[in-house]
């Protein structure tokens, strides 16, 4: 297939194909080094190594597959099995151990609150840029707006910087344990200095900004709008479109991408601060991203909703 721009499509063969092949390199490579740590600890024997590994691969490939099933027959893909995986964490890690005193138990509720209340705003909040539109001449009252959320990435960025971070951790360690010497383990990307936390929160941001732009997609709108002769007052059609819609683009992506991750920043930095308060810091932390997944999930949720009250009109011509 090929589309308008002439840039080959993939089919979904091919594309199932990649990710698959992906998955089972990326899952090869952090179920060896997992393996290779325990030998290391001699919590296992190296004997057994490749029935370990092929038990890692084989769930990994079960866990993605059930995503992929929950996101043709479920909701919102991924994001369920994610947030089920912290509901476990949360319980098993954390409620059991939260024995402080009232007045830090209060500055923690404050902190999660606050953080809660900073991501509901970018999460409901729209930014709109009134057009003209010349199919709507019936209702001029009524003005034409492209609306886009301040954080379009929502919690997928989350989710695959935590990804990223831990899988470069990995594999700094797997290549310092050949080069170096066996018991190499790098401090440097954990949550437990500065520096790691701080290389965290730069690819959260670099990975937010550019998620969100891929999901707006300004060229394809211009493009849009183009077709449909809808234009912005004073901006001609095509390429000034374009760049307007880009710049517009830029400015949102890069203050919701930034906005989430001065969130996630006050949690990790005061875990540094005051160490004994780690667990319960990292406990903010959880419930912070638990409750930004369902906000996703709610979402998702209510554009079924949305969608199945023209079920009707859409059954007809799909």
């Amino acid at each position: 297939h090929k589309s308008n721009d002439k840039v080959k499509t993939q089919t979904r063969r091919e594309r199932h194909f990649k990710e698959r092949a992906l998955t089972l390199i990326i899952s090869a490579a952090q179920g060896f080094y997992i393996i290779h740590s325990y030998i290391n600890k001699h919590a296992i024997k190296d004997s057994n190594m490749l029935i370990l590994l092929l038990v890692l691969i084989t769930g990994t490939l079960l866990m993605v597959w059930l995503a992929d099933q929950n996101t043709t027959y479920g909701i919102s893909g991924p994001m369920p099995i994610v947030l089920m995986s912290l509901v476990k964490s949360i319980f098993n890690t954390h409620f059991p151990k939260l024995n402080s005193s009232a007045s830090l138990i209060t500055m923690i509720i404050v902190l999660l609150v606050l953080a809660l209340f900073i991501l509901f705003f970018i999460e409901l909040t729209e930014y709109r840029i009134e057009y003209n539109d010349i199919m709507n001449i019936s209702a001029k009252d009524i003005p034409s707006y492209l609306s886009w959320k301040l954080n379009p990435a929502g919690s997928i960025s989350i989710m695959v910087s935590l990804s990223l971070f831990m899988l470069t951790n990995n594999i700094v360690n797997f290549i310092g344990r050949f080069i170096v010497n066996h018991n190499f383990e790098t401090h440097v990307f954990n949550f437990t200095n500065p520096v790691g936390i701080t290389i965290y929160l730069l690819l959260q941001m670099i990975l937010g900004y550019f998620l969100s732009r891929l999901l707006i997609n300004t060229k394809r709108k211009s493009k849009e709008f183009l077709k449909n002769g809808n234009y912005f007052e004073g901006i001609q059609p095509g390429q000034q479109t374009e760049k307007f819609l880009g710049s517009k683009a830029r400015r949102i992506c890069w203050f919701g991408s930034i906005v989430v991750a001065i969130v996630l920043a006050i949690p990790m930095y005061s875990a540094l601060l005051v160490p004994h308060l780690l667990k319960e810091v990292y406990f903010t932390t959880q419930m912070i991203v638990f409750v930004y997944i369902g906000i996703n999930i709610a979402e998702t949720i209510r554009a079924y909703l949305y969608f199945d009250s023209y079920k009707q009109i859409l059954n007809k011509y799909w």
